[in-house]
């Protein structure tokens, strides 16, 4: 009983994960959501202010991360997981986030497809994607492990 109170947590925080997605032209100041739909001559560099952007960058990751962590635990319970997944979203916006200020900065058409990936990987829950299936395998890989007796 407990595992599919667990589950639908889990899928109840992907749902969230969805929403955040779903409405970030409202929740979020982004002037790049239109500039990377548009192609050709009707692309021109947007207009931006650094300090909106990073706030609103820090909100969007914030929520994606406690989400993240909450699908994490639900998923699997252990807290080392969900340590490991905190820390690694914390070093990865550390990292993240000044190199998109530096192609924001220094803008030029040969960065465009890094800031977009960089940007990307800000804005959506890529670590996710990432860490999930690697815990999966690890709780597979520590299952057919025989046990030893000490």
């Amino acid at each position: 009983m407990q595992k599919i109170i667990n589950y639908t947590l889990a899928a109840l925080c992907v749902i969230g994960l969805i929403l955040v997605r779903r409405f970030e032209d409202v929740l979020f100041y982004d002037p790049f959501l239109n500039y990377f739909h548009l192609t050709g001559a009707d692309r021109s560099y947007p207009t931006i202010d650094r300090i909106d952007l990073n706030v609103s960058l820090l909100f969007r990751y914030s929520l994606n991360a406690i989400l993240t962590l909450c699908i994490v635990f639900f998923l699997f319970g252990k807290r080392k997981y969900v340590q490991f997944t905190a820390l690694v979203l914390v070093i990865g916006f550390l990292v993240l986030l000044p190199i998109m200020n530096y192609l924001l900065v220094d803008f030029s058409k040969a960065h465009e497809m890094i800031l977009f990936y960089v940007r990307r990987f800000i804005i959506q829950p890529m670590f996710l994607l990432v860490l999930v299936p690697c815990f999966f395998y690890q709780q597979i890989q520590q299952k057919k492990r025989p046990s030893t007796m000490a």
